[in-house]
C-alpha cells in the first residue's frame, strides 16, 4: 500500500473541518461603480492586498464567474470573503482610502456599497454530493476552503524526530511557515536561508464523491542581499498572520528599486497602523521582512526531503483525525519491465532508423573546442562502435547511418556577425531520403553571458529553415563566476549522453528499449496490436501583448508490437497542414513563429480549437493508418479547459480529444496524466510491502509498481518513484534526516536539492476496445522507458515528445512563462 499526502473529507464532517467564513455579497451597484475606476476595472487583487494589509487576515475577491448560481440569481455579481469580521470597520476604512488613492483624490463610494457582512457562511450551504460525481461547488469554495484547516494545524506544533517541534504560522495566502528563527533552514556559512512552507488544497477526484485535501511542502529560499525578489512575507504581529505582499519595480537612474504599492501607505495610514517599509539593508539573518528567492543563486538547496513529508503525513493524521487517508494498492496486473538506461550493446542498427522515414541518417558534430570535440566523439564511439574522424572525412556506420565532424568557430561563436556565411561553407549533404541532424557545441554559463547575443535559438531556427534537427551540448567558459564550481567529469558524461538521446529523439530514431518496455511476450496487459499513440501539448504563451499566441503541438508514434522497423514517428506541420516526419515537422515549426492567436482554451477560441485538432485527427488516419486503433495521451493541467469532459466535475461527459473520429466508429481511448503534487498529494510511504527501512521513523521508497486508488469508482492509478538524484549513491540523506536534523559532518548536504517522491495520475478516460488496465499499464511503460532520458518522464513518450518540441522553440523563453 501507499501512504500519500491526500485525504478524503467525509461530508458528514465537512463543516467541522472547514469551519466557516465570513461573506460580502457585493451587487451591481458595487460593480458599476468599479467599473468607474482610472484604467477601468483594475484587478481585485489590488485591493484585495491592501485589506489584508490592513487587517491581517486572508482576504478574497471574487467576480461573478465565481460565484454559485443562487449567488447571482439573488444579485450578487462579486464575492468578498475574510476569515471574520471583528475588523468590519477597518475594513470599510482601508476600502475608502484605497479608492481615494486610486482616484488620485477624486470621491470614494465603494466602501459605503459594501453591504453588512454574512457571518458564518457555511460551505456545505454551497455544496452539491452527486451520486457516482465529484461534488459541485462555487471557485470560491475551492480557493478559500483550507483557511480553516492552516488555522488549525498553526495551533499545533509539527512533532520532527529528537529536535523541537516547528511552530507552523499561517500566511495571508493560507500556506504555513516554519517562522521561528530557530526553523530557519541556516546554510554552512550562516549567509544563506531558507523556510519550510506547506500548501494545503481543497480538490475533487474522479470517482470519489466527497471533497479531496491535498498538501505538499517546500524549501523556500529566501533571497539574502534583496536583489532577486517580486514579493516578500512580513510579520506585523505574533498572533496574526503573516503578510504575503508583492513589490514593484521601479527605475531610479541606472538602478532598480522594490517598493510597496503606495496605496498601501494610504491605506494603512487611514487606519491608523504602522507603515511597511522596505529596510535599506535586510538584516543577516531574515527577521520580520522576508525577500522570496525568485532566480539567482543560492547555496541552499531546495526541498525539504521525503523524511520530512513523512512527519507532516503523521502530523495530519494525528492533528486532523477526521480526514480520511486516500488508499493506494499496488496491482498485481500491471509489471513494469526494469528500466534500461545504457546504449544498446548492438547500437544504431538499420532498423532504428526506419522509425524517422528517411532512408538515411548523419550525425554532425559542430564544434569550437576541444573539449566539446572529445565529449561529442566519446558518446557517438559508445552509441556506435564508431568514432568520427576529427578531419571532417564521413565515418560510415552502416548503409543508414553516417557520422561526421566539421570544427566551425565561427559558426557556433555568440558573436559571430555571419553565421549563414559559415553554415554555406559545411557543405552537408543534401539528397533526398537523407536527414542530416546536427550535434553543436555552446558556451553556456547561468551565471555567465547575455541571453540577447545567445547564439543557440538563432542556430536552432538557421537550422530549422534548412530541415535540420540539432540540439546543443554546453561546454564552460573559461572564466566562471567568483565561487562557481567546475562540472565535474560524470556531470559532463551524463549532459553529452543527455544531449546526444535528444538529438536521436528530435530526428526520430528509436531502438529496441521502447518496443520491448511496451510489447515484450511476457508482459501482462502487454501491447499486442498495431496502435497509434498520440500525445497532444496544448499551452498559452504569456506575452505583453492583448493577444496571447496559442501553442499546439501534436507528436504520434505508430507502434508495432511485432517489428520495430515498423514504427514511425511523426508530427503534425502547422506549415505543411499535415502530417509529417517528425524531423520535418519538428523543424517547421522551430524555423517559424510560435503559436497562433486564433486558437485558445476559453470561449469560442476553445471550440475552434478542438475543432482543428479534430481534423488534424481526421487527417492522421487516413490513408495507410485507417482503421488502426488510436490511444490519445493529455496532461490535466494544460488540456481540460479546452475539453470540459476531461474536468473532475464534467469526468466523461463532455467534448473530449477524438469525439469526430468515434463519431466515425473507430477505436479511439483517451488516457488522461496529471503530475501536479500540490494537486495529487505527494506519495510519503510505502506499508506492508516489500523491505522496510531499520529506522522505522525513514519513509519507504514506493515499489516500481503501479498503484491503484481503491476508492474511486473510475479507472485511476498512481505510478510512483524517486528521482535519479534521491535514487542515485549517497542520494537517500533526505530520508534519512531532516534538515534540521543533519548530523555536522553531512553539513555539505544543505547546498544539495532533497528531492521527495513524486507521482503521475493515469487516468482512463475513455477505453475504447481496450481494458482500462491495458491503458494504465501502456502509459506508465511509456514514462518507465523513455525514449531521449535515462530517467522516467513525467507523462508517456508521445506526449513527453510533444511537450519538448514546444520547449526547445528558440521563442520559447523569449516570453514571459507559461501561466498554466
Amino acid at each position: 500500500m501507499l501512504s500519500t499526502l491526500a485525504y478524503r473529507i467525509p461530508r458528514e464532517h465537512l463543516t467541522t473541518l472547514l469551519g466557516t467564513v465570513t461573506a460580502y455579497p457585493l451587487t451591481a451597484g458595487f460593480q458599476d461603480a468599479w467599473a468607474t475606476l482610472p484604467g477601468g476595472r483594475p484587478p481585485f487583487a489590488s485591493l484585495a492586498t491592501g485589506l489584508m494589509a490592513a487587517t491581517g487576515r486572508p482576504v478574497r475577491l471574487f467576480g461573478e464567474r465565481d460565484l454559485a448560481e443562487r449567488e447571482r440569481d439573488s444579485g450578487a455579481k462579486a464575492l468578498l470573503l475574510t476569515t471574520d469580521c471583528a475588523l468590519d470597520h477597518r475594513l470599510r476604512v482601508a476600502v475608502r482610502a484605497w479608492e481615494r488613492h486610486v482616484r488620485a483624490g477624486g470621491p470614494a463610494v465603494l466602501a459605503d456599497l459594501i453591504p453588512d457582512p454574512e457571518e458564518g457562511r457555511c460551505f456545505t450551504d454551497f455544496v452539491e454530493f452527486r451520486a457516482g460525481a465529484v461534488p459541485v461547488a462555487p471557485n470560491w469554495v475551492f480557493r478559500v476552503a483550507a483557511w480553516q484547516i492552516a488555522r488549525t494545524l498553526a495551533a499545533r506544533p509539527l512533532p520532527i524526530d529528537s529536535r523541537a517541534p516547528v511552530r507552523l504560522r499561517m500566511d495571508t495566502f493560507g500556506q504555513l511557515l516554519a517562522w521561528a528563527a530557530d526553523d530557519l533552514i541556516g546554510g554552512r556559512d550562516g549567509t544563506a536561508f531558507a523556510m519550510t512552507t506547506v500548501s494545503v488544497r481543497l480538490t475533487t477526484r474522479p470517482g470519489i464523491e466527497d471533497f479531496v485535501l491535498a498538501f505538499d511542502a517546500h524549501q523556500s529560499l529566501i533571497d539574502p542581499r534583496g536583489k532577486w525578489y517580486g514579493a516578500l512575507w512580513v510579520e506585523r504581529a505574533d498572533d496574526a498572520p503573516i503578510l504575503d505582499v508583492p513589490v514593484r519595480r521601479r527605475k531610479v537612474g541606472d538602478e532598480w528599486h522594490a517598493e510597496f504599492d503606495p496605496a498601501l501607505a494610504s491605506i494603512l495610514s487611514a487606519c491608523q497602523l504602522a507603515p511597511l517599509r522596505l529596510p535599506d539593508e535586510f538584516p543577516a539573518c531574515p527577521a520580520e521582512y522576508r525577500p522570496k528567492l525568485r532566480h539567482g543563486r543560492s547555496d541552499l538547496g531546495s526541498g525539504p526531503g521525503p523524511r520530512f513529508m513523512l512527519r507532516l503525513h503523521e502530523y495530519l493524521t494525528a492533528e486532523l483525525p477526521l480526514l480520511a487517508p486516500l488508499t493506494y494498492e499496488r496491482d498485481g496486473a500491471i509489471n513494469l519491465p526494469e528500466r534500461v538506461e545504457k546504449f544498446p550493446a548492438e547500437g544504431v542498427r538499420p532498423e532504428s532508423v526506419a522509425p524517422t522515414g528517411y532512408k538515411k541518417v548523419t550525425i554532425v558534430c559542430l564544434y569550437r573546442t576541444a573539449e566539446a570535440r572529445d565529449r561529442m566523439l566519446d558518446q557517438l564511439d559508445e552509441l556506435t562502435g564508431y568514432r568520427p574522424a576529427a578531419d571532417g572525412a564521413v565515418t560510415r556506420v552502416h548503409e543508414r547511418l553516417d557520422l561526421l565532424a566539421r570544427y566551425c568557430p565561427d559558426l557556433v561563436d555568440h558573436a559571430s556577425p555571419n553565421r549563414a556565411a559559415a553554415l554555406d561553407s559545411l557543405h552537408l549533404p543534401d539528397e533526398d531520403d537523407h536527414l542530416v541532424v546536427a550535434w553543436v557545441e555552446t558556451e553556456y554559463h547561468p551565471g555567465v553571458g547575455d541571453r540577447e547575443i545567445d547564439a543557440k535559438p538563432h542556430l536552432r531556427r538557421l537550422f530549422g529553415h534548412l530541415g535540420i534537427p540539432t540540439q546543443f551540448l554546453a561546454t564552460e567558459p573559461a572564466v566562471l563566476p567568483s565561487g562557481a564550481p567546475r562540472a565535474t567529469e560524470a556531470t559532463q558524461e551524463h549532459a553529452a549522453r543527455a544531449a546526444l538521446r535528444d538529438l536521436l529523439r528530435s530526428a526520430g530514431v528509436l531502438d529496441e528499449r521502447v518496443r520491448s518496455a511496451v510489447a515484450r511476450i511476457r508482459l501482462r496487459n502487454r501491447l499486442d496490436r498495431r496502435t497509434l499513440l498520440l500525445g497532444i501539448h496544448a499551452r498559452a504563451q504569456r506575452t505583453s501583448g492583448r493577444e496571447r499566441p496559442f501553442v499546439i503541438t501534436m507528436i504520434a508514434i505508430l507502434a508495432d508490437p511485432d517489428a520495430l522497423d515498423q514504427w514511425r514517428v511523426l508530427m503534425y506541420s502547422d506549415r505543411r497542414r499535415e502530417w509529417a516526419p517528425v524531423a520535418d515537422a519538428l523543424t517547421d515549426f522551430h524555423a517559424g513563429a510560435i503559436g497562433v492567436t486564433h486558437l485558445g482554451r476559453t470561449g469560442e477560441k476553445a471550440g475552434a480549437t478542438r475543432v482543428e485538432i479534430e481534423r488534424r485527427l481526421m487527417d492522421l488516419v487516413s490513408s495507410d493508418l485507417q482503421g488502426v486503433p488510436v490511444v490519445v495521451f493529455v496532461a490535466a493541467e494544460t488540456a481540460r479547459a479546452i475539453w470540459p469532459g476531461l474536468q473532475n466535475v464534467r469526468f466523461g461527459n463532455g467534448p473530449l480529444p477524438g469525439d469526430r473520429l468515434r463519431a466515425e466508429g473507430l477505436d479511439v481511448a483517451v488516457v488522461r496524466m496529471n503530475a501536479d503534487m500540490a494537486e495529487l498529494g505527494r506519495p510519503v510511504t510505502r506499508v506492508n510491502e516489500g523491505r522496510q527501512a531499520s529506522d522505522p521513523l525513514q519513509p519507504a521508497a514506493p515499489g516500481n509498481g503501479v498503484y491503484r486508488l481503491v476508492e474511486s469508482a473510475e479507472p485511476s492509478w498512481l505510478l510512483a518513484g524517486k528521482s535519479r538524484s534521491l535514487a542515485a549513491k549517497g542520494g537517500r540523506t533526505g530520508a534519512q534526516y531532516t534538515r534540521w536534523t543533519l548530523p555536522d559532518h553531512l553539513r555539505h548536504e544543505l547546498g544539495v536539492p532533497w528531492h521527495s517522491y513524486t507521482a503521475r495520475e493515469i487516468l482512463v478516460v475513455r477505453s475504447g476496445l481496450w481494458e482500462p488496465a491495458e491503458l494504465a499499464a501502456l502509459a506508465a511503460r511509456l514514462c518507465e522507458q523513455p525514449i531521449a532520458w535515462d530517467g522516467r518522464t513525467l507523462v508517456p513518450a508521445p506526449l513527453h515528445l510533444s511537450i519538448v518540441a514546444d520547449q526547445d522553440h528558440p521563442d520559447y523563453r523569449n516570453s514571459e512563462p507559461d501561466d498554466e
